[in-house]
């Protein structure tokens, strides 16, 4: 029951617009009880109590499925195993579903939402922590309605019913059945008309259930409400109304029938009582429709042609590559009026600049200069993302585009589909396919170092921009660990680093070590100094030393077995040759997360003939809520009817450390994982977390003038997580610069508080449950994030915390939360007066200029210089003149 703006007798499905927003949502009955900002935010006396709601829920669910489902549900049961409590339900026909409860911070206007998972059958409902808790049950009889509603459709392999029928205005001529919301609002009224006949309660409590019965009414368009003297407006309305009676009716309770015989009449036919209830809720909407706030996702959607109708799903293919030429197209031709505009003044451009595109490109600023290297799903070789379209069902509210349209709501989501949308967004302004750097330049400005994809790598065709205003970064997940490094000490420059702190600091081997380009080259020059054994004996060196040594077995295996070692992403990107001559045809993957299931899918895809194992201590438990990974074994693992080419072996002896290189019976080299051994070795161990590689050279250069970087997290007035800050400063020079989409889940460690990244990762995985099939780095929320930073920054609403908000917290981690942060969870500074000066955009980590192919993630050496010159005249060329 996420947000769902009604109609005005606008159809998407003819426009390819956005459903424009009224009064009204989905779940917020405006000049109603029912809202999802009943009581004060938090930090007032009076603020969110999310037990309360919770406890409320939890007794209120049980009394909700027998009173109205009691035919679909025929049991329902609350387990509590510590740490996971959810109830478990069984229908009518013997299947059972797990459905969790949470309270949370959640957009205005929304009361609840449910992730439904028609693959696991785990689902999952979130309530706003600022509703009034007494309208909790009111809230899971539009959840369960909804929910069953879902998995009913999904059950029948049916298509989803795109547009509610129940909203008010005119009948739209092709709006003949209930949609899945409008069937959670029938709960509602179900619900609304027990309470109106319950004689529990007193007479105040059933009076206003009365009222919001009525109200109700009139949000659904089950009534007339043009007057009698506009004729044609009225007889038109009460046509829509019958026919929406009827669709109703198979669905509505005795007692709501009876409720919908007194109350479904223009106001003027109503009781006295009942009329002034109506009217009275009318004019309480009627003042809660300035506060409406801006819609997401305003431009048309993707995957529309320019007549409004949608693209077929047989076309989808021609309509993706036709969106990649047009990208291709307006890149060129943005690089030719920046080169001109070069030309003709002798400096270079001035421009608002977003570094990343991906799901976020739906929060696209048409007046900024995109750079997007054009990465991950358009590298990707898989079949599209692991999410199924009803594990992502309401992303089309973002504008991003409808999941549903090329597939059924069980199958995952195209990547065709994904390449469509986010080219079709990256056009909407102008745009580079290319890698960008920030660089803090000697004359004062920042300025954007871009490389155009394609060109050579010696900068001759780089060309620059001035930044103005706000530069956004959006660069996507960051990259991953070297097997066995120490999780405090990430990767090689961190080794280093460390190291280089407790080797004297007068030591001539200090200068030699700290520009080391490899980890074995630092080894051996700590080797040839006589210094590894002391160190080796120095506990705070050991995690250092760790992470050199396994950072040197890696690079020594790369060199060794070329084309047979990779790190995760590279095989998400696609950069392998499985029928290269000597390519691997057995593999172990060392990790049993999200990515290493996802490379299995793509090299098992890649290659009839290829056998893998995945090797881990454990499964995370959100896997078995993913379509990719349930349909990847029912492919691939005997044991669930595959060919038998996938194993997967989970043991918790499986500590997967660095990369073991061995010799095999041929003399060719072989890597051991746990009890696995095969050719090819993928690493899939988690992820590192510094700065974006577009930001590492403007924080090297800040810290080595002397200066730092500061970072804060940014919320809406809702409390929803828009993403980090960074403030770069060096001297009297300060540069703000902000972090959203996937890359703004993880915070850099050099920057932040340990506790803060600890809130953030608590955070997002309350944001984001992993009954979703979903997680908060992944496609569909980093589109709505984007959607709610454009929206924020358009209203200058932007907070700027230093922690995580109390409301995102469980009650155990707020003080802990509040002690690391000076000032506490609730500090909240002023928007950044330049905040709008460029909107959100998301996609995946680029290597960045100057980065070799293979090399270690992370390990670029230390940077040295203090001072950057001035960018190169345009025509100069370009080589070195960076640095």
């Amino acid at each position: 029951m996420d947000q769902d703006p009604a109609d005005r007798g606008t159809d998407p499905a003819r426009n390819g617009q956005s459903r424009e927003p009224v009064t009204i949502t989905a779940t917020d009955v405006a000049g109603s009880r029912f809202a999802g900002t009943s009581v004060p935010g938090p930090g007032t006396a009076s603020g969110p109590d999310q037990a309360a709601i919770i406890a409320q829920a939890e007794s209120a669910l049980p009394l909700v499925v027998q009173s109205l489902y009691g035919e679909r549900l025929r049991s329902i049961a609350l387990v509590d195993s510590g740490d996971d409590r959810h109830f478990v339900l069984t229908d009518h026909r013997g299947g059972t579903m797990t459905l969790g409860l949470d309270a949370v911070p959640l957009p205005s206007q929304v009361v609840a939402r449910t992730y439904v998972n028609t693959t696991s059958d785990n689902h999952f409902v979130q309530l706003s922590d600022r509703m009034d808790p007494q309208q909790a049950g009111r809230a899971l009889s539009h959840e369960v309605g909804e929910l069953l509603a879902v998995r009913d459709r999904a059950a029948a392999g049916a298509e989803r019913v795109r547009d509610d029928m129940l909203v008010r205005g005119p009948l739209a001529a092709d709006r003949f059945s209930l949609s899945e919301e409008d069937l959670g609002r029938v709960g509602e009224l179900n619900y609304l008309a027990a309470r109106m006949r319950d004689a529990s309660l007193d007479d105040r409590q059933r009076a206003e259930a009365r009222q919001e019965f009525s109200a109700l009414v009139d949000h659904t368009g089950l009534r007339a409400v043009a007057t009698a003297e506009d004729v044609s407006s009225r007889s038109l309305q009460e046509y829509a109304a019958r026919f929406r009676l009827d669709a109703v009716n198979p669905y509505l309770t005795p007692l709501s029938r009876e409720a919908m015989a007194q109350l479904a009449h223009p106001v003027e036919q109503l009781p006295p009582s009942d009329a002034r209830a109506l009217l009275d809720f009318r004019d309480r909407a009627g003042q809660a429709q300035a506060a409406v706030q801006p819609e997401l996702g305003a431009h048309p959607m993707p995957g529309f042609r320019p007549d409004g109708s949608p693209v077929p799903r047989a076309e989808l293919a021609a309509a993706a590559a036709d969106a990649a030429g047009a990208r291709t197209e307006a890149s060129r031709a943005t690089l030719e009026q920046l080169r001109a505009e070069a030309a003709a003044t002798g400096e270079w451009p001035a421009r608002r600049v977003v570094i990343g595109g991906g799901a976020s490109l739906v929060g696209r600023d048409p007046d900024a200069l995109l750079i997007d290297a054009r990465g991950r799903w358009h590298l990707d070789p898989g079949e599209g993302i692991v999410q199924s379209a009803d594990q992502v069902r309401d992303m089309r509210l973002t504008g991003l585009g409808d999941a549903h349209q090329f597939g059924d709501g069980t199958s995952r989501v195209p990547r065709d589909a994904v390449r469509l949308w986010e080219d079709t967004l990256a056009v909407r302004g102008p745009v580079i396919d290319g890698q960008a750097r920030l660089l803090a330049a000697a004359d004062g400005h920042l300025y954007a170092h871009i490389r155009p994809n394609g060109v050579p790598a010696d900068g001759s065709q780089d060309v620059y921009v001035k930044v103005e205003g706000v530069p956004t970064v959006a660069t996507g997940l960051p990259p991953e660990m070297v097997p066995g490094v120490d999780r405090e000490t990430q990767n090689l420059r961190e080794a280093v680093e460390a190291l280089g702190a407790r080797v004297p600091a007068d030591a001539p081997v200090q200068p030699r070590l700290a520009g080391a380009a490899t980890a074995q080259e630092a080894l051996r020059l700590l080797n040839d100094e006589g210094l590894v054994d002391s160190l080796r004996a120095d506990p705070a060196a050991r995690g250092a030393l760790q992470t050199l040594d396994a950072t040197a077995q890696w690079e020594q295996a790369r060199t060794q077995a070329p084309g047979r070692v990779f790190i995760g992403d590279e095989i998400a990107e696609n950069r392998f040759d499985p029928q290269a001559e000597g390519a691997p045809k057995t593999w172990v993957i060392a990790g049993a997360g999200g990515t290493g299931v996802a490379n299995a899918e793509i090299i098992l895809e890649a290659d009839p003939e290829a056998r893998v194992t995945i090797v881990g201590p454990n499964l995370p438990p959100a896997l078995e809520n993913q379509v990719q990974f349930n349909a990847m074994r029912r492919r691939f693992d005997s044991g669930y009817g595959g060919d038998g080419r996938l194993t997967i072996d989970i043991d918790r002896g499986n500590r997967v450390g660095a990369v073991q290189l061995l010799t095999g019976p041929d003399g060719r080299p072989r890597f051991r994982a746990g009890r696995a051994e095969a050719d090819g070795f993928v690493g899939c161990l988690g992820r590192t977390s510094p700065l974006p590689q577009a930001l590492r050279e403007l924080g090297d250069r800040a810290r080595g003038a002397g200066g730092g970087v500061r970072g804060d997290l940014m919320f809406d007035q809702d409390r929803q997580y828009l993403g980090y800050g960074l403030t770069f400063e060096s001297g009297e020079r300060q540069f703000r610069v902000e972090v959203t989409g996937a890359a703004s889940r993880s915070l850099p460690r050099d920057v932040f508080p340990a506790e803060t990244q600890r809130s953030l990762a608590a955070m997002n995985g309350r944001q984001v449950p992993a009954q979703s099939g979903n997680a908060a780095p992944g496609f569909a929320p980093a589109a709505w994030q984007a959607a709610q930073l454009a929206a924020a920054r358009d209203q200058g609403t932007v907070q700027l915390h230093g922690t995580v908000p109390e409301g995102w917290l469980r009650p155990g981690e707020i003080t802990r939360s509040a002690a690391a942060s000076p000032g506490g969870t609730g500090t909240v500074r002023p928007a950044n007066p330049l905040g709008g000066a460029a909107h959100a955009q998301s996609g995946r980590l680029p290597s960045g200029p100057g980065h070799r192919p293979g090399q270690v993630p992370g390990a670029s050496p230390v940077a040295q210089a203090p001072r950057v010159p001035r960018p190169p005249r345009p025509g100069a060329g370009g080589r070195g003149s960076a640095r």
